[in-house]
């Protein structure tokens, strides 16, 4: 449902959530690690630290590290600072003027959908992506090899 921006942004912030808070990380090492364009995920994160979400430092040790606490930060504040949620979004029928009042047939569902969605964003924060891609882990069955 949002951009492959946003979706970068997330998994390249997952990442940066599992290093101590303390430790600036190179952009090349997260990009490796989550596998993102190098040059692309830097623009992305110099957006984030312009929002907050983010701090950088230039240097030997420089690189970037979350501003804050990754169960502050919210999944909704990293897709809103890539695309804006505010906006209103366009009707899925492709009609003009759809609104409460003059509504196309999907203009209700779709209104409760968006609001599940974003209720979701709002209450759910990097801390939580990071246990939960830890207890994915935990159970995951070793490879085996041949």
């Amino acid at each position: 449902m949002f951009s492959q921006t946003s979706e970068y942004a997330i998994r390249a912030l997952s990442i940066l959530a599992r290093y101590p808070r303390d430790q600036f990380i190179l952009v090349g090492t997260l990009a490796q690690s989550a596998e993102l364009p190098h040059h692309y995920l830097s623009k992305i994160l110099q957006n984030l630290v312009r929002m907050q979400i983010l701090e950088s430092r230039k240097g030997s040790k420089g690189g970037f590290r979350l501003a804050r606490d990754p169960n502050e930060i919210t999944l909704y504040e990293i897709v809103n600072a890539i695309e804006n949620l505010g906006q209103t979004r366009r009707c899925l029928l492709g009609q003009a003027d759809c609104s409460d009042e003059r509504a196309c047939p999907l203009h209700e569902f779709w209104v409760e959908q968006t609001a599940s969605y974003l209720d979701t964003l709002q209450h759910t924060s990097l801390g939580d992506l990071v246990r939960f891609d830890g207890k994915l882990r935990s159970t995951a069955r070793p490879k085996l090899t041949v």
